[in-house]
């Protein structure tokens, strides 16, 4: 019995020098490779109007892209852009292909299994694209074809509201591009096509064929993605945003694009964001 309680006794004296030996060489965090390298790889996407898009001239720009830039200038150093998709912008993160996604990602649940989010920075809905004059509420569209863009988070919204006001489950037509959804709701297709209400009225600009119905099945809280449990990362993140909202470069930003005179669409900012004290 003796020796057997000096072997076990061993075992655990063991396992804390272990257990202290792994905790006191952490793994680099993102931020130290960023600050290494002087250049922070940001996904962004460059088909979503007016967050990330590109232009006339092929210019590559937006709210989302003149962001990017600015969190990148907080920190001091040079951003690099990467594309990204509805998908990609997640599994660049997971694949360690990109430090942050700037990307108009909506946080919910099912994404924070997969990667981390900053706080809040920028406020909408979901609605419905319909063809003028076809459907008058949302509540109508249950049960109908519509489509989404792959990867959104229309999707399971969509099908938590229709299950939730009783209605069957949808049958939802998954679009890699959003021209291409659009041209589905004009032929009949489809009878909605739901996204962020910012990006359908970006869309919906100058097509008298097309509206937007009013309300929403699903609050937007865009937030930047970042990769999972990386504490350092996400604080820096966190605290360049908190910057750009306190100097006032951020409102600036944001009425470039929503407010001022070369907006693309009227959208009042919709919500403040989170700034911690010292």
């Amino acid at each position: 019995m003796q020796k057997f309680l000096l072997l076990m006794l061993f075992v655990l004296f063991g396992g804390m020098l272990l257990a202290g030996c792994s905790g006191s060489a952490p793994a680099d965090s993102t931020y130290d490779q960023v600050l290494e390298n002087g250049t922070v790889r940001i996904g962004v996407r460059n088909d979503n109007p007016p967050m990330s898009f590109l232009d006339e001239s092929g210019d590559w720009v937006g709210f989302d892209i003149d962001l990017a830039n600015a969190l990148a200038e907080q920190m001091g150093v040079e951003p690099q852009l990467v594309v990204v998709d509805g998908t990609t912008r997640i599994s660049f993160l997971e694949d360690g292909e990109v430090d942050m996604s700037v990307a108009s990602m909506n946080h919910t649940r099912s994404r924070d299994d997969a990667v981390d989010f900053s706080i809040t920075y920028f406020w909408d809905n979901q609605s419905f694209l319909i063809r003028k004059g076809s459907y008058s509420n949302i509540d109508e569209l249950i049960g109908q074809k519509v489509a989404a863009n792959a990867g959104s988070s229309v999707i399971p919204s969509w099908q938590a509201y229709s299950a939730e006001m009783g209605g069957p489950a949808p049958e939802i037509v998954e679009f890699d591009d959003k021209l291409a959804a659009m041209q589905a709701l004009r032929d009949g297709a489809v009878e909605g096509y739901s996204e962020d209400n910012i990006t359908l009225l970006s869309l919906v600009a100058g097509d008298p064929d097309l509206e937007l119905l009013p309300g929403g099945h699903n609050p937007v809280q865009f937030g930047i993605g970042v990769p999972v449990n990386d504490s350092l990362w996400r604080d820096q993140v966190n605290y360049a945003l908190q910057e750009l909202w306190k100097d006032g470069r951020f409102q600036e930003i944001y009425a470039r694009w929503f407010e001022g005179p070369e907006k693309i669409i009227d959208l009042p900012l919709g919500g403040e964001m989170e700034v911690w004290p010292e």
